[in-house]
């Protein structure tokens, strides 16, 4: 969560018991859907830790249960899209400027242009989304799985034109609830559905417990980087080596 306040900005990762009191806390949301949805949502945070927009974007076809080769029992296999940002080079800002017309513009110093040139990355014109396909995988025997799967058959069966895992909808006089079949709820909008049910909690802690959980498992090794790495898709080891260091203290060598 961006900017979040101040006496709880510096906390760690959500804790096993925080998620379980959560969980629990799912037992007063009266209507079925929406109780079936936040334990959904809690699933899939803690199994994958993506980020919330790649929830948000989820399809009812990018889940899907089959049998995983090499393991006995079936899986359930999420695929999501991530939206990786790819800065544009100096050559296509040198580019730019020559559509400008203004030969002042590209005759200035180097350092200077330069400078211009990262400052224009950050524009809308300066970069470019790609978007990447990546398949995560959980045995359909895991007790968060279950959740997950309790809420896809619950959608399928009272919302079966629904594009989307979490579509958009609205309540109809306080007594039903309409789904848009072809619009999904927002990042912030899944971001509200947890902090209804812990106000300190929000959903890139979850994925700080994932980098937490590799780390602590493998250490503080090159495969643990990559590890992290390559379950968060993070585009730059440096990123992995950052949870790494933070959840995988260094081993003094012992002697005897």
């Amino acid at each position: 969560m961006t900017n979040p306040k101040k006496e709880y900005a510096d906390r760690g990762p959500i804790a096993e018991g925080e998620i379980e009191a959560m969980l629990k806390k799912t037992g007063g949301i009266e209507r079925m859907y929406f109780r079936f949805r936040v334990r959904a949502l809690i699933g899939l945070l803690k199994k994958f830790g993506k980020r919330r927009r790649e929830f948000s974007t989820l399809r009812m076809k990018d889940l899907e249960v089959r049998e995983k080769e090499s393991v006995q029992g079936q899986h359930l296999f999420v695929t999501f899209t991530i939206a990786k940002k790819h800065k544009k080079g100096l050559f296509q800002y040198l580019k730019e400027l020559k559509k400008t017309g203004n030969p002042e513009l590209l005759n200035r110093p180097h350092p200077e242009l330069v400078a211009d040139w990262k400052t224009w990355q950050e524009t809308g014109e300066g970069h470019k989304f790609k978007e990447v396909k990546t398949t995560k995988t959980v045995d359909v025997r895991d007790k968060y799985c279950k959740l997950i799967l309790e809420y896809v058959e619950f959608v399928k069966a009272n919302y079966p034109g629904s594009v989307f895992l979490f579509p958009s909808g609205r309540n109809v006089f306080g007594k039903s609830y309409v789904v848009f079949n072809d619009a999904h709820l927002s990042g912030s909008q899944l971001l509200r559905l947890i902090k209804q049910l812990n106000p300190q909690v929000w959903l890139h802690l979850f994925r700080e417990l994932k980098g937490k959980e590799i780390s602590e498992k493998l250490g503080r090794t090159l495969a643990s980087v990559s590890a992290v790495q390559d379950f968060l898709d993070l585009e730059r080891p440096e990123t992995a080596m950052h949870y790494v260091k933070r959840f995988a203290p260094s081993e003094a060598e012992a002697e005897y």
